[in-house]
């Protein structure tokens, strides 16, 4: 027991004085003559037993009376069960991952929180507190209010590895304090088992429980084909719980209905679809629902931009004429240049650069062209029959290609495809092994062992792709080859010239890091924005001749769409989404070790730390108890004679 004023407890040394007042007995018995004498005596002696026995029962009732007076003033007390406290210090993790969206008894989990916490904290109280991606130290109550209803959700999940340690960081140095961390989430696939903070840190956990685990998600989308007429968009949908119906789907351009379908479910609770639409520009799409699970996953956005043609650079024009004739616009655009008069302006802003059988390969060629392929240009060469071997080979040997050998005179056919090659993987609908072989009447060995696209019948490579650059070993002109008159030519070019522009991904996740080049020229000192209809941001880039790329991480925040700016003109458009991980509100039982309290309401746990942590007063016991000692002696004297 404790007293908040010890000094009072000096006045106990006052009941000294009616102790020595009751043993000296000051006053004294009088004779009276009476004539029964012995009547007389047995009467005195009664008497003085009685009235010693009443003087000692006052003494003690008085004693009593004024040490209950002296230690009620002294305010004695019991402190809490973790001993003598000065302060207080809480820290609250607060999960704003997208799975807080479900809804629970009390309405959406985040929000009920949030509102909770507000309730139950005292208005003097100093907390520290982090989300997901955010973080407030020591701010008052109030100022946590204004921050909390602000609060947004977060692509972030942090498993509690990171909670633990990121909540160690945020305590004090301060010893003596009472220490309390608070965890409040829906807890979704914690795999963990949950440990206390610190053996001196008292660690409650709030398990938030949906009400309804009924969800319906929109898993992915992606473009299954597309030509120049139509593109062909496949949607894939799962759900969670028990559905017995059918889910619609809608393809929107922003708020414009483009069509609407209805898919039904297998028995996994899974099902997809396919929209087809006219091959135009969708730079604002989605994909909606209706559903009253978690709302994030109801939608997903995505951007389908016109593609810019694929700018071509031919170097060398001999027999250029089927080149002209696959490089069509509006997907190309063409230019062949003489090899001793070349427009290197142009060829800095290629896509594609095709040697086209040029007898040698200048050095500031080769400087310009290593260059362009260290920036993902692709390159095409085809060999002239009286190629320059060193200059060609410089060329390899700066590219990290395997070099040319001396020509070879001997005929050979073209016999093997590479089938899986991403150049043929959707030309062919089976495997075909039969069929007029194409041949050539020279061609260049190659020094190392590449893997070919096209084979001749010894297995040696007739063309070969390694570090964006594809090679042909022999010269394609009429006089030494009749591969422009098979029907190889065609897919052949023109899927390399495809390549040549990496197609914008449909849509991306929140919170990857990630890269996404952007077809631009950008002056010195110029820069490209990402801006939706609620922020503008500048991300990390890095620009080259023909193209920026962006490095994203923590930006952007939000779904939506956002605009590829430089300066005010719109390049492209992005969509952005939330990853799906957390779309099913699968909850599992939580393993906690010893000194883990868990709790099911923000109300219980501070509850639970107000009485842990509370002080009980005692004075008023002792009121009571001068009281009752004032009351009994009051009847002593009245009814003990």
């Amino acid at each position: 027991m404790y007293f908040k004023h010890p000094e009072l407890l000096y006045a106990l040394f006052l009941l000294v004085i009616p102790i020595l007042v009751h043993l000296f007995q000051l006053r004294k018995f009088r004779t009276t003559k009476f004539t029964n004498v012995k009547f007389l005596k047995k009467a005195v002696l009664q008497t003085r037993k009685s009235s010693r026995l009443k003087k000692f029962l006052i003494l003690c009732t008085r004693l009593l009376l004024l040490a209950s007076v002296i230690f009620a003033f002294a305010q004695p007390y019991f402190p809490p069960a973790s001993g003598e406290v000065k302060e207080v210090e809480t820290v609250i993790w607060l999960d704003n991952s997208y799975s807080m969206q479900a809804r629970g008894q009390n309405g959406i989990l985040l929000r009920r929180s949030i509102q909770d916490l507000l309730e139950n904290l005292p208005e003097d109280a100093q907390v520290t507190l982090f989300t997901n991606n955010s973080e407030y130290r020591n701010i008052s109550a109030a100022t946590l209010r204004h921050r909390l209803q602000a609060l947004d959700y977060s692509e972030t999940q942090l498993p509690w590895r990171s909670v633990h340690l990121k909540a160690q960081n945020l305590f004090g140095s301060k010893g003596n304090a009472q220490r309390n961390f608070i965890a409040i989430s829906d807890f979704q696939k914690t795999g963990d088992s949950i440990a206390p903070i610190a053996d001196n840190i008292s660690t409650y956990l709030v398990k938030l429980e949906t009400e309804n685990h009924l969800n319906i998600s929109i898993d992915s989308a992606f473009v299954s084909s597309r030509s120049l007429d139509e593109t062909v968009l496949g949607v894939e949908i799962s759900a969670s719980g028990v559905l017995q119906e059918e889910v619609s789907v809608g393809l929107y351009d922003k708020d414009r209905l483009l069509a609407r379908k209805t898919i039904p479910l297998n028995e996994e609770l899974k099902g997809s679809t396919t929209f087809s639409f006219a091959s135009e520009a969708i730079p604002f799409g989605s994909i909606r629902i209706d559903d009253n699970g978690l709302q994030f996953d109801n939608r997903l956005y995505f951007s389908i931009n016109k593609t810019p043609p694929v700018k071509v650079v031919v170097i060398g024009d001999t027999e250029a004429e089927y080149l002209q004739r696959i490089y069509k616009e509006p997907e190309f655009l063409l230019h062949i240049f003489p090899e001793n008069n070349i427009d290197y302006n142009l060829l800095s802003q290629a896509n594609l650069v095709i040697l086209n059988e040029p007898e040698k390969i200048p050095f500031s060629l080769i400087s310009t062209l290593q260059q362009l392929v260290r920036e993902q240009v692709f390159l095409i060469v085809v060999p002239a029959p009286a190629a320059n071997l060193s200059e060609y080979n410089g060329l390899f040997q700066n590219l990290g290609l395997p070099v040319f050998g001396i020509r070879n005179d001997q005929e050979k056919l073209i016999t093997d495809i590479t089938f899986s090659h991403p150049l043929y993987e959707s030309v062919f609908n089976e495997r075909v092994s039969n069929f007029e072989y194409p041949k050539v009447k020279s061609s260049f060995p190659v020094m190392g062992t590449p893997s070919g696209i096209l084979k001749y019948q010894n297995g040696q490579p007739f063309l070969y792709e390694q570090n964006n650059t594809f090679v042909f070993t022999a010269a394609l002109r009429k006089e030494n080859a009749n591969f422009k008159s098979a029907p190889l030519i065609v897919p052949t070019f023109y899927n390399i010239g495809n390549l040549a522009i990496s197609p914008d991904k449909l849509y991306y996740l929140l919170g990857n890091r990630q890269k996404i080049s952007i077809q631009a020229n950008l002056q010195k000192d110029e820069i490209l924005k990402l801006a939706s209809s609620k922020t503008t941001f500048i991300p990390q880039q890095q620009s080259f001749q023909n193209k920026v790329d962006l490095f994203l991480n923590e930006l952007p925040q939000q779904e939506g769409h956002y605009n590829v700016l430089q300066d005010s003109v719109i390049l492209t458009s992005l969509g952005f989404n939330v990853d799906r991980r957390e779309s099913l509100p699968v909850q599992k039982d939580i393993r906690v070790l010893d000194g883990v309290y868990v709790h099911q309401s923000i109300p219980q746990v501070f509850n639970d730390i107000k009485s842990a942590g509370e002080v009980h007063t005692l004075w008023k016991w002792f009121i009571i108890l001068a009281l009752f000692f004032l009351l009994t002696e009051m009847l002593i004297l009245k009814f003990l004679k």
